[in-house]
């Protein structure tokens, strides 16, 4: 072995532009993510019809919601981590197959404690799904393209959401609320089998597993186009810390950054997946039908993947503290704003499409804000705990929605404390922006000191 070819993968690839089994591992993550959104918006439209079959009452649905979410988070804590086990791939495969079978369940239930168990079983397939697939698309692209081509495959949860808004409002008012799960649920099952056979695995995961040789160079050969000698021996160009404790996130001056990072994550997510949820039932009570609500939902859906594909420019341009501020002031105005609007349905639908833009180009900006604040030592532990948060977020809002539909509080007070959040995230991520320079001089301060200490003593009487 001592006279074997070395391949740096991760640098391979990197020099390599985009091919066509790489445009197809983005596309089936796609659609992976895509089904994830469409799952999230057909519950909230489905709804209305669902509390009138099962004889709840609305606020007690806010249990439902959130039990997809408690889902999503343990599955994400379970399955997730299994991936760095034994594979992205498998992992991708059984989830898809969790949620379109419980998804599929959720057609025939009959009362709330079934609804209850099939929706906290769907997310943990929707749980699992999610870093599987971000994983194997970052793993598979060129670095210089990574942000840019993940932010597409995020596109795709929005995007799921514009067609369950449109499929909804056509498919519940002709067959019933169980056709959308109907659909919902077989999608990924077919989903599923497309990814048995079209979807390879992680080359890292291979390589990082030692893998036989044979089965990494054969999948290089497909990424790149270059077919490695006989006798190779394949390495990463990163080696990630492992087993990396949250303490770390708060040294080296990142404590507060990370406290003001999780606290927003926690207040947009609650947002996003709260107005999802509860919209078309509060719509609903006040007068706007299914078909009307679908459309609203969906142009929100639409607003945010034109907000996804923005920010880019916004951050580049603005800087991400100021262009994040602004963005969640509108989404906190336009969001308050939505209730006050019914029951002009031209006017909720051009509302909801503007608090998808703000909103959803907001979120986007904050999930690549992680990445940057931390190090690549603990960059995965800082974005998993910031993620972490923002899925808490999603399961205590429809909660809190739910106290206020109790309550029987007016839609326009309802609308104004779902925009509430957004108010205070503004203010959070300024604080942030503040916080985030403040580290990046501790952190110079911290590599300049170093530096002199590895740097070779020539004056002997100078203190070391």
């Amino acid at each position: 072995m001592g006279d074997s070819t070395v391949i740096n993968v991760t640098d391979l690839i990197d020099r390599r532009p985009l091919g066509s089994l790489q445009i197809r591992i983005l596309l089936l993550c796609g659609l992976a993510a895509l089904l994830d959104g469409l799952d999230l918006q057909s519950i909230g439209l489905a709804a209305p019809a669902m509390i009138a079959t099962l004889h709840v009452a609305p606020r007690a649905f806010a249990a439902v919601f959130s039990a997809a979410l408690l889902g999503l988070m343990l599955g994400a804590f379970v399955l997730g981590p299994l991936g760095d086990r034994i594979g992205r791939k498998p992992i991708l495969i059984v989830s898809v197959l969790t949620f379109g079978l419980f998804t599929l369940g959720t057609a025939f239930v009959g009362d709330m404690q079934s609804l209850l168990v099939m929706r906290f079983l769907t997310g943990l397939g929707l749980g699992g799904a999610m870093p599987s697939f971000i994983s194997l698309a970052a793993e598979a692209l060129p670095h210089h393209r990574r942000t840019v081509l993940i932010s597409v495959v995020w596109a795709g949860f929005p995007l799921g959401g514009v067609l369950g808004g449109l499929l909804a409002s056509r498919i519940i008012p002709a067959f019933g609320w169980p056709s959308v799960f109907v659909v919902g649920g077989m999608l990924p099952l077919l989903l599923a089998l497309v990814l048995l056979t079209a979807l390879p695995e992680s080359i890292s995961f291979l390589v990082a597993r030692n893998t036989a040789p044979a089965r990494i160079a054969a999948l290089l050969g497909r990424l790149t186009g270059t077919a490695p000698p006989a006798a190779t021996r394949f390495v990463l160009a990163d080696h990630l810390a492992q087993n990396v404790s949250v303490m770390r996130l708060f040294s080296e001056g990142r404590g507060t950054g990370t406290l003001l990072l999780w606290a927003t994550y926690f207040l947009i997510f609650l947002m996003l997946v709260t107005n999802s949820a509860w919209s078309p039932t509060l719509l609903h009570v006040a007068g706007i039908e299914v078909q009307q609500s679908g459309l609203a939902m969906a142009s929100f859906n639409l607003g945010s993947v034109v907000g996804t594909s923005l920010v880019g420019l916004l951050i580049h341009r603005f800087g991400p503290y100021l262009t994040l501020t602004l963005l969640f002031l509108a989404s906190a105005l336009s969001m308050s704003a939505v209730g006050y609007a019914a029951p002009s349905v031209a006017m909720i639908i051009g509302l909801e499409t503007l608090v998808g833009l703000f909103l959803g180009a907001g979120s986007s900006g904050l999930i690549a804000l992680a990445p940057i604040y931390y190090p690549v030592a603990i960059r995965a532990t800082g974005v998993g705990w910031a993620t972490t948060l923002g899925r808490f977020g999603s399961f205590c809002g429809p909660l809190a929605i739910g106290s206020l539909v109790a309550g029987a509080w007016g839609l326009g007070v309802i609308y104004a404390a779902l925009g509430a959040p957004a108010l205070l995230a503004a203010g959070l991520i300024a604080a942030f922006g503040l916080a985030a320079n403040a580290a990046q001089g501790t952190m110079a301060h911290l590599t300049a000191h170093e530096a002199r200490a590895a740097a070779p003593e020539t004056d002997t009487s100078r203190a070391v």
